[in-house]
């Protein structure tokens, strides 16, 4: 039998990024735009969202992973200031095993012409499942995804 584990942990990532607070923001509300931009890994892997209802209270549910393995990705957007922050609660599974559950706040704040996003990650990782390098590498890999949606935004 799996023994069972939790770990606590803290996960920030920092972007500063060439667009408005507001494309930042529609960046992570919008639905189609969620689905081109906000998934891990490289080029072999991919997403679907299955449900996204941005508001308090809604949440998002999906999929992503490669070929080899998928995982899903549950939220419920617990507080939502337009332009500003997003706090959700999310679970994080690899087929039927929860690897994490965390509360992720997106800050989001003007710096002149340009935006300074933040996203702290405050992670309870489950019985071994993932890992903090695993979470920063995933964040910093689906981050690195927003300036090319925010550049199809300003076309």
């Amino acid at each position: 039998m799996k023994p069972i584990t939790t770990s606590h942990h803290t996960v920030v990532v920092k972007r500063t990024l060439n667009a408005s607070p507001a494309r930042v923001f529609a960046a992570f509300a919008e639905n189609e735009a969620l689905k081109r931009w906000y998934v891990p890994g490289d080029a072999s892997w991919t997403s679907k969202v299955i449900h996204h209802d941005f508001r308090v209270g809604g949440g998002h549910l999906m999929t992503f992973g490669t070929s080899d393995v998928q995982y899903s990705e549950d939220c419920r957007y617990e507080d939502i200031v337009d332009n500003q922050r997003i706090c959700y609660v999310m679970t994080v599974a690899r087929a039927t095993e929860r690897m994490t559950t965390s509360m992720v706040t997106v800050e989001i704040a003007a710096l002149g012409a340009r935006t300074a996003l933040t996203v702290t990650d405050q992670l309870v990782i489950l019985d071994g499942g993932d890992g903090t390098e695993d979470r920063e590498r995933g964040w910093g890999e689906t981050l690195d995804k927003l300036p090319a949606e925010l550049a199809r935004q300003a076309a």
